[in-house]
């Protein structure tokens, strides 16, 4: 089945277009590599899904004909847990530091309060 086919159908995006632009611009991996929206997903692949600050990570159980309802979707995935406190504390830390580069609008205002 292919993957885009299968992430809507396991309800992660709501329609199948959204799940071919997120395969295209590389917010879906398989097993740690990043697919097209045409990659045949297998039984117990390990699919990885970014969707702004969260990933959804989850291994493939079985293959659904249609799309199913909300209380179902355990039956063909078992999701697994990603702590992402570690995700948002590393882009917090790719920040510049304190008087590192130039100032900011913010501290350039105050810099022209306390010249002036």
């Amino acid at each position: 089945m292919r993957i885009d086919s299968y992430i809507w159908k396991v309800r992660y995006f709501g329609s199948r277009n959204k799940a071919t632009i997120a395969c295209k611009s590389g917010n879906v991996k398989v097993n740690g590599k990043k697919v097209k929206a045409s990659h045949e997903v297998l039984v117990n692949d390990i699919i990885e899904i970014k969707k702004k600050d969260k990933i959804d990570k989850f291994k493939a159980l079985d293959f659904p004909k249609s799309r199913v309802g909300n209380k179902l979707v355990d039956i063909y995935r078992l999701k697994k847990e990603i702590n992402t406190k570690n995700i948002l504390h590393t882009k917090l830390n790719n920040s510049r530091k304190k008087g590192e580069g130039r100032p900011t609008k913010k501290e350039r205002r105050n810099l022209d309060k306390f010249l002036t």
